[in-house]
């Protein structure tokens, strides 16, 4: 992968549990999507990476027309779970993409390949 590809800063989020107070009641406010913190303790917001924005669509749903935008982010590999990376979405530029695959190079061990699709569901 070529450093100067990765022009662009992407932060993965997953949705945190709420947090649940002495009587196991959930706190209000407390969890929602949080940043990704990997086991060796590295945060994973403003990871660069390369996000190429594919063609755009409209449809119709709920009585509205909707749009949705797909794209393709490359990154470099970081020790994760693919599947756990399909619970996750990623903020770019404002913008809340949910994961929709998870692909990695030939070797398994060089880079990520996302497909992303940014959309009504805004990462829900």
């Amino acid at each position: 992968m070529l450093a100067h590809r990765l022009r662009h800063r992407v932060t993965f989020q997953f949705n945190g549990p709420p947090l649940r107070d002495e009587n196991n009641v959930p706190i209000p406010g407390s969890g929602g999507w949080q940043t990704v913190v990997l086991a060796d303790g590295t945060r994973l917001e403003d990871v660069p990476a390369e996000v190429l924005t594919g063609p755009g669509r409209e449809f119709q749903g709920g009585a509205a027309t909707q749009a949705e935008t797909s794209a393709r982010i490359n990154l470099r590999w970081f020790p994760a779970d693919d599947r756990a990376m399909a619970a996750w979405r990623i903020e770019w530029d404002g913008r809340i993409y949910n994961i929709t695959s998870v692909e990695t190079d030939i070797t398994a061990r060089r880079e990520w390949r996302l497909r992303v699709v940014d959309g009504p569901s805004e990462g829900q």
